[in-house]
């Protein structure tokens, strides 16, 4: 027989007549491997929460206010204001090829939208069809959002939040009914998803009412946009197109490119990647807050195996009297060990299964809870834990096989 079997054999002869004690370890590894899986499911919720939010904001857009010069440039004075418009936009895209996408967005606040005889004050924009892909501005079933035919015609036709629909609507069907703008009618065409949202500027989507940006300009006027963004093509750099989009306004407005108040960027991209940053970090140190939990459990499995080699030399001599190798021993020491941990991570893993389960089934209506998200398992936090878990069973059974090897089987048949 080799000494893997025979390691087998010996080991499940042990730990069947009872003498290893084994379960106020198979408690401490299980409570260790359910504090680990539950601290790393939590960090991955919050992870999840925080990139739906971040999306809710748009697909990595950059986005671009005017601002005021602070440097005199070819004559002119500082503090001049600088103002965005159409002819920007376009040269944008003709001179910028990194560039995806570009949009204007012109805004109006406190506008009032009355149906029949109920009136609600909101935030009012007028956008361009891409809003829907670059600003995640997805209709709910049976609506639409902007058109190109919308824009090109200055069709009235308006997009609503969802929580907007719900104070002028309530619980009506808001599609195909007719509201008043400065008592220019509008229908409305389509209603927003409802989404998290991390990120945002001038309030929430879910609060806003959109209107084509050409109709915007025949109702209110022709003015400068509050502001631009864009997306960049995958292979490109964010900060590199930066500096051309700054180059390209400076050029035209005639400011000096190296003046940073001129314009303002709001680069998400950089900021999706520190977040992701910070996240990782997170998720690293509640990993090691439940990696020593188990590791506390490890010690005291280490500490029964130890004692239970103590207690065992006679029969550990006889073993080895007998013909029973040093790997033999070892590999029953170590298979006691890797077993426990086993049984005990697999209970943890279990229970802790079973509780994120519940919490999923949990409404969540606070909007503290919503933000930290519910705790998701997933495969790479089962292979983390399977692997400490592996870890911990091989160190915990090191030691005492290493000592229960080196008996000497005289000496060890003495032993009382």
């Amino acid at each position: 027989m080799g000494p893997g079997r025979q390691g087998l054999a010996l080991m499940v002869r042990f730990l069947g007549r009872g003498r290893s004690r084994p379960a106020a370890i198979l408690l401490a590894v299980g409570w260790g491997t359910l504090a680990m899986m539950l601290l790393l499911a939590f960090g991955e919720g919050l992870k999840l929460t925080m990139e739906t939010g971040r999306y809710g904001l748009g697909l990595d857009p950059v986005i671009v206010w005017a601002g005021t010069t602070t440097k005199p440039w070819m004559g002119m004075k500082a503090g001049r204001g600088i103002d965005l418009n159409e002819e920007d936009l376009a040269a944008l895209e003709r001179e910028i090829p990194e560039i995806d996408e570009v949009a204007g967005e012109r805004q109006r606040w406190a506008v009032d939208i009355t149906w029949g005889s109920k009136a609600v004050s909101t935030h009012l924009t007028g956008v361009m069809p891409c809003y829907e892909r670059i600003r995640t501005h997805h209709p709910q079933r049976g609506g639409r959002f902007l058109n190109e035919t919308d824009q090109a015609q200055g069709r009235r036709v308006i997009f609503l939040g969802p929580d907007l629909k719900d104070r002028l609507f309530g619980p009506e069907a808001a599609v195909g009914q007719s509201v008043q703008i400065h008592g220019v009618p509008f229908t409305v065409v389509g209603v927003m998803i409802d989404k998290q949202q991390m990120g945002m500027y001038s309030g929430p989507d879910v609060n806003k009412a959109s209107i084509p940006l050409s109709t915007f300009e025949s109702v209110f006027g022709k003015t400068e946009y509050s502001l631009m963004l864009y997306t960049i093509k995958p292979d490109a750099d964010s900060k590199e197109v930066e500096k051309k989009v700054r180059e390209v306004f400076a050029r035209r407005q005639r400011f000096d490119r190296e003046d940073e108040s001129a314009l303002h960027f709001w680069d998400t991209i950089e900021n999706r990647k520190e977040t992701a940053k910070v996240m990782n970090g997170m998720q690293i140190f509640l990993g090691l807050v439940g990696g020593m939990t188990i590791l506390v459990a490890g010690v005291g499995l280490a500490n029964m195996l130890f004692v239970m080699v103590h207690r065992r030399t006679r029969e550990i001599g006889m073993q080895m009297a007998i013909g029973a190798r040093k790997a033999a021993i070892t590999s029953q020491v170590v298979g006691e060990s890797l077993i426990l941990a086993g049984i005990g991570g697999y209970l943890g893993i279990g229970l802790s299964w079973l509780v994120v389960e519940l919490l999923q089934r949990i409404p969540i209506k606070n909007e503290g809870l919503q933000f930290l998200g519910k705790p998701t398992l997933s495969l790479p936090l089962g292979i983390v834990t399977v692997a400490v878990l592996v870890g911990i069973g091989c160190l915990a059974g090191a030691l005492p096989s290493r000592r229960a090897a080196r008996l000497n089987p005289v000496e060890a048949l003495r032993h009382e």
